[in-house]
């Protein structure tokens, strides 16, 4: 890893990042597996570092867990589980990826408040009508993005507000779900896709391609909400440098969701129009396909056998929204759960099955 290490920092010092983000800039990162961790930077953090070629190593503990930003001795340091990466991606995308990271340090150290509530995503509706509107959406949103017309692009967002608000009205207050994860994660791959354009100065049709492939296909990923919520994010960036001088600053000192900030901005009045319903059986089916699949993470987790359980004197503290299923009162978290008992944090590593009441964080059993 530290060979790997070495080629990824001298691909970071290429990148501007003021260029991405207004005030952005390189933090520390590090790269992590079971044992130890590896950081592009030691200084400030106290943790018994040992040089190795051009980064340090350390010991990984509990707050080494998923691909996110942590905090030691008050520095934001983005991390990567080695275990996630594919042993197909270069160091060109593995660099993005961390800089995706990092700007998720950047949000942090700057206020960001609008990061998304997972206790409405645990409850967002897969119903036909509302995916059936929400596909329609993403498809207005993308031809806003990659049309050359400008006239035809505006027309295509002006239509991508009015299903927005169809389902707004549908749905409730459960749409911000994916408004926060636009504004807070779609604006991290946004940054993203930014850096790997700056390292990938060739081609750069085929990156946005790579980014919008399967975007508006009707499948089983694409129920996978939070997750595939993050490009429509990226998108509504790519229209926002198009449409608005200096956005970014603006958004920093805005308090809505980004696609609320540029409805705003750009003063796109309601329109009328009709929305096609063609795709109902396809929607239908794809939902049937995504139960089962559902279904088998449980079926799988009940043929573990002898379960341990805990059902009181606990606190769940920690969870990590991109690997969770949920069934009705039951959660299986696939990758962790964080739990506190007395004064004492602990990590349960997944799959761990939890008995909710209210909300994911509302826990009246765990079983591991």
């Amino acid at each position: 890893m530290t060979w790997r290490m070495k080629e990824l920092e001298k691909l970071l010092d290429l990148i501007d990042y003021n260029r991405l983000w207004d005030k952005f800039t390189k933090t520390k990162y590090a790269i992590y597996n079971d044992k130890n961790f590896y950081i592009n930077d030691n200084v400030g953090i106290d943790l018994n570092l040992i040089k190795k070629d051009s980064c340090f190593v350390g010991n990984v503990d509990e707050r080494f867990m998923g691909n996110t930003v942590i905090s030691i001795n008050n520095n934001y340091v983005a991390i990567l589980n080695e275990n996630t990466i594919s042993k197909d991606i270069d160091n060109t995308e593995l660099a993005s990826l961390i800089v995706h990271e990092m700007f998720h340090g950047f949000q942090l150290a700057n206020g960001e408040k609008r990061f998304p509530n997972e206790l409405l995503g645990a409850d967002y509706p897969i119903t036909i009508e509302n995916i059936n509107l929400r596909m329609l959406e993403r498809q207005y949103l993308l031809d806003a993005s990659i049309k050359n017309n400008k006239e035809k692009k505006l027309e295509s967002l002006t239509s991508y507000f009015k299903v927005r608000d169809k389902r707004e009205k549908l749905i409730g207050n459960i749409i911000e779900y994916e408004k926060a994860i636009e504004s807070v994660e779609g604006t991290a791959v946004y940054v993203e896709y930014k850096a790997l354009t700056q390292l990938i100065s060739n081609n750069q049709n085929s990156i946005l391609e790579k980014y919008t492939k399967g975007l508006t296909e009707i499948n089983e990923e694409n129920l996978k909400i939070r997750h595939s919520t993050y490009n429509q994010g990226l998108l509504l960036g790519l229209i926002a440098d198009e449409y608005i001088p200096n956005w970014k600053s603006k958004f920093d000192n805005s308090e809505l969701f980004l696609s609320d900030f540029i409805r705003g901005e750009l003063n796109i009045k309601d329109i009328n129009i009709e929305y096609r319903r063609e795709n109902v059986e396809e929607i239908k089916q794809c939902i049937i396909n995504w139960e089962e699949q559902r279904d088998k993470v449980f079926d799988e987790f009940e043929g573990k056998g002898k379960l341990n359980s805990l059902k009181d004197g606990f606190e769940v503290i920690g969870i990590d929204p991109m690997n969770i299923v949920k069934r009705n009162q039951e959660v299986i978290h696939r990758n962790f759960l964080r739990i506190k008992i007395g004064e004492c944090e602990q990590i349960i590593r997944g799959p761990v099955r939890t008995v909710i009441g209210d909300h994911l964080f509302d826990v009246k059993k765990i079983e591991w």
